[in-house]
């Protein structure tokens, strides 16, 4: 059974590994020094709060691309939500494919809000699937903590 310090070890490698990829930014860091600030639980309920806002603005964005004649404002709305989802929680390179879709929305390109749809959805799935191994390290430590 892995102790709470072998834990803890585990998942700072895991953020620095993710920090080296481009997936995370400093502002991961701060967001994990919020649970010792507010709740141990912050993480582990702000993850998956940050998951399905962001596959709701992407069915959201998948609809509004679907129509024959495209919604470029709520297009921009959506991308401007997870795009400050992605910024505030670290997730970098989450915020950078938002970025191209932003410029697709400005040029009115809807070939071009598809190519930058698929990006985001790439990054957040790769991102998805990481952030679930740091959410059950968390659960880990937290039930460690509790014992």
């Amino acid at each position: 059974m892995a102790t709470t310090d072998a834990l803890n070890h585990q998942l700072q490698d895991l953020i620095r590994a993710m920090e080296n990829e481009g997936l995370l930014d400093k502002n991961f860091g701060i967001v994990h020094s919020l649970k010792e600030a507010n709740s141990p639980f912050f993480l582990v309920e702000l993850i998956p709060m940050f998951c399905t806002d962001v596959q709701t603005d992407i069915r959201k964005l998948t609809q509004t691309l679907d129509q024959p004649s495209v919604d470029y404002h709520d297009l921009e709305e959506y991308c401007i939500k997870i795009k400050g989802g992605s910024s505030c929680i670290g997730a970098r390179r989450m915020a950078l494919a938002c970025v191209d879709l932003r410029r697709a929305i400005d040029n009115k390109s809807k070939e071009g809000c598809f190519l930058a749809l698929n990006g985001i959805k790439h990054e957040f799935y790769n991102l998805r699937g990481k952030l679930d191994t740091i959410l059950q390290l968390e659960r880990r430590i937290i039930s460690h903590d509790n014992i």
